[in-house]
């Protein structure tokens, strides 16, 4: 039964999104949990009591597998999910989506990876999902291998399955004390961040494109093996697929190889000055190294901004490889466009500066793509909706 105190935190949380989005602030979703979490702080573990949740974590992919994870799931139960499809993963962002009504059982939720020691131990969930860990921005090895550590310390119990990409040394090392976990393998390959073995520092072996050590890091062998030739989305559906059977979801075998087939990615079509720009969202060097290798068309944008969550420091633009550009139309665009111009340059690539997005598509004319830093990505959801702009902080 709801308590008095939870059901006026809820209308109060309520009130303030609806004020949010009548004053054009943004969807709501955030300060709809802060205010519920101020006037109950309990209410996170009071709206996950009798609730069967999913969380899902990682450096990359965690808004576009959660909303694949909620429709599988949903598809194979034959159950509503509650869910949020705009990437809100933390505290007060979480809570929001647990307000929501009707509260459904079923619940996949994103999670930040510094949260989700947090949000494990207030929602119990019955399967986290972890997809990868790799450098993020100005944050370098050292920061993935904190996060490794801290979700080792974490899942010490039986009282949740893990489902991970074995191929990631830290996600395996991050397991490796968990009382229930479900291995995919995808035929190994290197990781960029791993060139020593986050359980004893000694260097890893990488001569067969798996990984091995000495402590026996890796020797445990998947329950589950995937084609080595998916890309990253594709192996996020499979950790999805695993991930929504060990909810109850009925998922064929036929049917698992077409979700696979057509994995979502994170894209989305602006319209700017009559041009539909797809657009795919880059925010550390991983994901620009997914996105530049999806992009097929002859003319492309590069959109960078160094505010908020995208980090101040762009030396991460170094660590990517740009080649897939070269013979492209190039324009760069945002707030650190010289910086992303000038690195573009040392490789060879010929590119154009443009003072904002527009201006870039006008240049690139009908045959564009866009690949956006978070901010700049942010920036023209924001436009599509007649919002002035991002606030820079995760929504």
């Amino acid at each position: 039964m709801k308590s008095a105190r939870l059901a006026v935190a809820t209308f109060a949380g309520n009130c303030a999104g609806w004020a949010s989005q009548v004053a054009g602030r943004g969807r709501g979703e955030t300060i709809r949990g802060r205010v519920l979490l101020a006037v109950d702080p309990s209410a996170l573990s009071k709206l996950a009591a009798n609730r069967d949740i999913v969380l899902v974590s990682g450096t990359n992919g965690k808004t576009t597998t959660t909303a694949n994870l909620a429709k599988i799931l949903a598809d194979g139960t034959d159950e509503s999910v509650s869910t949020s499809e705009f990437g809100a993963n933390m505290t007060a962002g979480i809570a929001s989506v647990l307000m929501q009504q009707p509260a459904h059982r079923l619940v996949v939720l994103e999670c930040d990876e510094l949260y989700l020691p947090a949000m494990y131990d207030a929602l119990k969930p019955k399967v986290i999902v972890l997809l990868n860990l790799s450098r993020d921005q100005l944050h370098r090895t050292g920061e993935v291998r904190k996060i490794a550590n801290l979700w080792q310390n974490t899942f010490t119990g039986d009282d949740v399955t893990l489902v991970i990409d074995r191929d990631d040394p830290f996600l395996e090392f991050a397991a490796n004390q968990a009382g229930h976990v479900l291995r995919v393998s995808f035929g190994g390959r290197r990781h960029p961040d791993a060139a020593t073995c986050p359980q004893c520092a000694n260097l890893l072996d990488w001569t067969t494109g798996d990984y091995a050590c000495n402590c026996g890091l890796g020797s445990t062998l998947a329950q589950v093996r995937a084609d080595h030739r998916l890309n990253g989305p594709a192996r996020n559906t499979v950790l999805a697929i695993e991930a929504a059977r060990l909810m109850g979801a009925i998922v064929p075998v036929e049917l698992a190889s077409d979700l696979t087939a057509q994995a979502p990615d994170r894209i989305a079509k602006y319209d700017v000055s009559g041009v539909s720009v797809p657009t795919r969202l880059a925010k550390n060097p991983e994901s620009w190294r997914g996105a530049l290798a999806g992009i097929t068309a002859s003319n492309v944008i590069l959109s960078v901004n160094a505010r908020g969550i995208d980090g101040l420091d762009t030396s991460w633009l170094w660590d990517v490889d740009y080649s897939p550009l070269k013979g492209k139309t190039v324009i760069c665009t945002g707030q650190r466009r010289l910086d992303a111009a000038y690195r573009l340059s040392v490789q060879g690539i010929a590119v154009e500066v443009a003072q904002d997005f527009a201006h870039a598509v006008e240049i690139a004319g009908s045959d564009v793509e866009a690949i956006a830093s978070y901010t700049a990505f942010q920036d023209l959801a924001a436009a599509q909706l007649g919002i002035k702009g991002a606030t820079g902080g995760r929504s």
